[in-house]
Order: structure tokens, then sequence, then C-alpha cells
């Protein structure tokens, strides 16, 4: 989601609207739409000649209601969308890596993947040394960018699996892989191309896998989400020479996540905002627990297949301990940082090997072969932008005042059957309270003078 000058934000939890003509002490949904009477208008027919004006509203837990300003359909000057896309983490590699999807940013069975391959170059009892670039926000107005030297001297009988082993030492000892949970930025894992666990057994060649953590929000200080970036260096001057080196995945923070819209929610209640006093009563109505579909084994569309057997060979799956995943049909509907569920267990989608494997952040614990799969979803979110036009105070002049509405609505229905579906708004693919918003929307929004295209809201990357 892109960042907007935002006025207001209004959360969703999933339920339909209420219907036409409820007044609005009579509303009972968190979410709702009303006109200029305070009367839930048409969801299927409201025009800016019966409403010329619309406000959104959320009905907090204590029965209070937190309601927008007007939004005038004379004053619109942009309406869009888009659909839940959940963060994903950095991946850098040094020697040996893992397949990985290429183009990241498509989602369907058009993706392509990058081979298998690297390696370490040995150098016995010689310096190896390489750095490790963040580029994390570390103040308000900068990215200062941090750096972590690594130099080491090889063992005198140095073998790919020893260096591998002193990089992932080195990194996870670090002041940036040893702190504590939510404060350690990156972690680093010995892979290799053989069998068994991570592929360590009669491997051949060997890798160093560094992903990115999440790490705390939410503090006093902080304006915007924090996502650990960083890029990986080898020094080819030194006994590194040739080794591999390469990015495996951009990180990306997503679109209706729970830390986007509490972090939007936060700001506005001015807990984050300095400059508004006296600042109100906090009420968060965003929330950390994802909305979870029906298996997506037999999903309508795209479906995964059913989990497959456990198996410890080249890239082994589904083997408790370990990390990857396999499907007997496809990946196609999946995207790095999806949240799913296996056996009751939640994991999340590190990225995607194949169009029938995936990695995982932390391995697997419980039996995954012919168990149903999950995924969780956040929120969709839908902005509209208003230009009124404001008189100044004694001067005879007069001025714009650009305000944005976000909506965070619910993605899927608890239960969703076909939360792989491509576009919404559509019965099968997005909440009951996302399908009302954009419907209601969509009929007003073309009685406009700026008359947007109707809302449709596609899932991707």
């Amino acid at each position: 989601m892109s960042d907007f000058k935002v006025s207001e934000i209004f959360i969703g939890a999933g339920a339909a609207l209420d219907v036409a003509t409820t007044v609005l002490p009579s509303m009972t949904k968190q979410l709702g739409i009303v006109g200029p009477d305070m009367i839930v208008p048409s969801l299927t027919a409201s025009t800016i000649a019966l409403a010329p004006e619309l406000f959104i509203v959320n009905k907090l837990a204590n029965g209070d209601f937190k309601r927008s300003n007007p939004i005038k359909g004379t004053s619109v000057t942009g309406y869009k969308g888009q659909a839940y896309v959940p963060a994903r983490r950095a991946i850098w590699s040094v020697g040996y890596h893992r397949p990985f999807l290429a183009n990241t940013e498509i989602i369907g069975t058009s993706r392509t993947f990058t081979a298998a391959g690297g390696s370490i170059a040995v150098s016995v009892s010689s310096l190896y040394e390489m750095s490790i670039r963040f580029k994390n926000d570390k103040s308000f107005y900068s990215q200062r960018p941090e750096v972590l030297s690594i130099s080491f001297t090889s063992a005198a009988n140095a073998t790919q699996l020893s260096i591998a082993t002193q990089i992932a030492a080195a990194i996870n000892n670090s002041k940036f892989g040893s702190a504590i949970a939510g404060v350690k930025e990156i972690v680093a894992l010995v892979i290799g191309d053989g069998t068994g666990l991570y592929g360590l057994t009669s491997a051949v060649n060997y890798g160093v896998e560094i992903t990115g953590l999440i790490i705390n929000q939410f503090q006093s200080t902080q304006y915007s989400e924090e996502l650990v970036a960083f890029s990986a260096h080898v020094d080819d001057s030194t006994a590194f020479a040739a080794t591999d080196c390469l990015e495996v995945q951009t990180p990306k923070r997503g679109t209706g996540t729970y830390n986007q819209v509490y972090n939007l929610e936060n700001k506005l209640m001015g807990l984050l905002d300095r400059t508004s006093y006296t600042r109100p009563t906090q009420a968060f109505l965003s929330t950390a627990t994802l909305t979870a579909s029906a298996s997506v084994i037999s999903a309508t569309t795209q479906p995964t297949g059913a989990l497959s057997a456990a198996t410890t060979g080249l890239l082994g799956a589904n083997t408790v301990g370990y990390d990857v995943v396999e499907v007997a049909t496809a990946t196609s509907g999946l995207r790095p940082g999806e949240s799913i569920t296996i056996n009751a267990v939640t994991y999340e989608i590190k990225y995607i090997i194949s169009a029938t494997k995936f990695v995982l952040t932390s391995p697997i614990t419980a039996t995954v072969a012919a168990q149903t799969l999950l995924v969780n979803y956040g929120y969709n979110i839908i902005v509209i932008n208003v230009e009124d036009k404001a008189q100044l105070d004694g001067s005879g002049a007069s001025t714009f005042s650009k305000k944005n509405v976000i909506i965070a609505t619910r993605a899927i229905d608890a239960g969703d059957t076909d939360p792989f579906l491509a576009t919404a708004p559509a019965a099968t693919n997005a909440s009951a309270e996302c399908v009302d918003v954009i419907t209601c929307l969509n009929a007003w929004m073309t009685t406009t003078p700026l008359a947007p295209a109707a809302l449709v809201l596609s899932k991707r990357f």
C-alpha cells in the first residue's frame, strides 16, 4: 500500500453491513456507511442525488460511534483499492542457494524459478571478508545504513561446510543476530545440496541463507512500520574469490497487514502524532488475528492439492523438523509471507522454491501429510480522496483541503472456500463486509462528477 497523507481510517470486522434504512444509533456492525440523514443508504442503488455526501462509520466497543468527515460527491478526486498482500522478508544467500521464485511479483501459473546452484570458494588458512548493509529506518528524517563487517580465517583443513559454519556463526553471534527476540534483525542458516535436514547430508556444495526477522513495532518514537532490509556483499579480493552471493527475495511491506493498519490507527489517534492535542482516548479496532479460509487443498480456484507424504531426499519435505512443505498440485495461489495453518499449527511461508514446494520460516512441528491447509488473510484496503474548498477566515481567500479516508475491510470470510479467486467484489472471494462496501461505493461513485471506474480488487503480490 502506498503511503498516503491519511486523514482518517475506519476498520471492519468482516460482517455484512447493516441493511438499508438502518438509522445510525441502531447500527450493530463495526463498519458502516450512512448518508447525510445518518441512515444507511441502498447498497446497490445509492446516488449523489439521493445522498450528496456519505459518511464512513465505526461503532466502538463501548457503543460510541466514530464518523468520518463528509465525503461530498462533488469533491471526490480519487477512489482506489488494493487486495490484501502479506509482507515478505528479505533473503540473501552466500554460496549454495536453494531454488527460488524469479518473478516474485507474479501470481498464478506463469511463475518462473531460478534453479538451485552456487558454492563457496575454499582456501585453507586464508582470510575471508564480507559485509551486510542494513537499510532500516533509524531516524525520523533519514535512513542511516548500518554495516555488519565479518572477517575470519579459514581452518587449515577448511571445507565449504566449515566456512559456511563460520559465516553463520559470525552472523548469528553478532549484535544483529544474537539480540533478544523482537530486537535481533537477521538469522543465518547453513544449507546444502544433499539430502536430509536442510540438505546437509552427503552434500557437495554448501551455503548460508540469511533471512530478515520480524522486529518490535509500535514504539512511541516510530512513525511507520520498521521492516528489516539488508544486502550481503562478499569481498572477492579475499579468499571468497568467486563465491556466489545473491538476493533470493526482496522485502516488501505488503498491503492490509496488521502492522500497517495498526500503525495508521495508532498515528491517527495521537500516540505517534505529536501535533494533535488533546490526544483522544485510544480504542483500537485493528487486530493481529487473521481470517482463516477453508482448506485450499481443493479450493475452487488454484487448489494446492493434497499435502504429500513425508520425504527426506533432495529438498525433502513434509517431515517434522524440516522447513520445506510439498503439495501435490500447485503453489500458484500462495505467496511469500503468507500465513498458513497445517494440522492446527500456524506457519509463515518464507519463499517458494518450485511449482509444488515452499520453504517455511520455522521447522515443521506436527504431521503434515494428508492434513488440511488453510491460508490466513488480513485486510483489503480502499482509499477515497476528497478535495474540499475551504474559506480562510477574514481573508476572503479560499484554499483546497485534501483529505483521505482509508477503509480497512476484512479480505475474506472465515472458512472461505475460494480465497485464490483473482478479483473482488465477488461473494466467493471477499468478506461479506468488503462486498457490501465496494458495491455501495461503486454505485455511488459512478454518479459523482469524477465518475471513476468501478473498483475491482485483484489478488496479487
